[in-house]
């Protein structure tokens, strides 16, 4: 059989398991090996998905569970993601909804694996979710074909959706079947009404020349100019141990670059940065302050900018911090 979930297109013989390493062929049913199996569960700042725009200073209930259809050499949550080591126990849609509803977050996000392997258990426990008013976002890699993402945009508020080069980028690097995959995952998701952030992660030598960096600054450009892309800084993981993080700089000159077209532009793993916050597009002034993952001092009016007065793009409600 072929698993039609995502377009590596997996051919299973029965027994056989995708190179997800959790979606075996079992006498013609394709079974997930992996739902309930929770590895990993926290409460989050739903900036740290990350997605800026979208609720912004609310917590998040998130979960994930083994597996991934992408291997890249570079891999922060490798331990879980390429590791298929599943707990003897399984955990219920219902509960997670019961957590996050006692812990008091906001919405409950499928993230630090691939949520698209874990297709099954993500629309179960979104779906209660849902009923219980929470949100439901998605932190994901892109590579998941049109018929599932048609059926998961009926539950998933927001997904942030990683762009991590070009098509020989995703062969050597990310075990991928190329970049188009996931250009396309991004426009149906948007299509379909699911607010959809981007991330590019800039690894030196390998997706930071200016012509990667415009490739995905020009696809978004053209898709929405207000969708915000964050640049993030590489730092050693899993197979690229022997590589240098990138140098801010790198991130800098891609944000500086990104904002010649586009509205809302981050950059990621650089704390202290200004290009944590939002501004205004129209007349520059800082609307959302952010400190590394934690939203500050909110400077609008009615979601518009109290200078100018232009709309700002926020989806939901922001919740202030009384720290600040």
């Amino acid at each position: 059989m072929v698993c039609q979930l995502c377009p590596q297109a997996c051919v299973l013989m029965d027994g056989e398991t995708g190179g997800c390493g959790v979606r075996k062929n079992v006498e013609g049913r394709l079974v997930s090996l992996s739902y309930g199996k929770i590895v990993a569960q926290n409460i989050d700042p739903i900036e740290k998905k990350p997605l800026f725009h979208f609720w912004p200073g609310s917590r998040v209930f998130s979960i994930s569970t083994p597996g991934c259809n992408l291997h890249c050499a570079f891999c922060q949550n490798w331990q879980i993601s390429q590791v298929y080591e599943f707990p003897e126990w399984s955990v219920e849609p219902e509960t997670i909804v019961e957590e996050a509803l006692k812990t008091g977050c906001r919405g409950i996000a499928y993230t630090y694996t691939e949520p698209t392997v874990f297709y099954e258990f993500c629309h179960d426990t979104a779906k209660l979710a849902r009923k219980e008013g929470l949100y439901n976002v998605w932190v994901s890699n892109g590579m998941i074909n049109p018929e599932p993402i048609r059926e998961i945009s009926k539950l998933v508020d927001a997904i942030n959706i990683d762009i991590k080069g070009n098509d020989r980028f995703y062969r050597k690097f990310a075990g991928g079947v190329g970049l188009q995959p996931v250009l396309n995952a991004v426009k149906e998701f948007h299509r379909r009404g699911v607010w959809v952030e981007v991330t590019n992660l800039l690894i030196p030598g390998l997706n930071d020349s200016e012509g990667d960096i415009r490739t995905v600054v020009d696809f978004v450009a053209e898709l929405d100019p207000e969708m915000p892309v964050h640049f993030s800084r590489f730092f050693p993981y899993y197979k690229m141990k022997d590589r240098l993080p990138t140098p801010v700089k790198t991130v800098e000159r891609a944000v500086s670059i990104a904002k010649e077209r586009l509205s809302y532009v981050y950059a990621g793993n650089v704390p202290g940065s200004e290009a944590e916050s939002t501004y205004c597009p129209g007349c520059g002034t800082r609307v959302m302050e952010r400190v590394g993952l934690r939203l500050g001092r909110v400077n609008l009016k009615r979601n518009k900018c109290p200078v100018c007065g232009q709309q700002i793009k926020v989806i939901g409600k922001i919740i202030k911090s009384s720290g600040w």
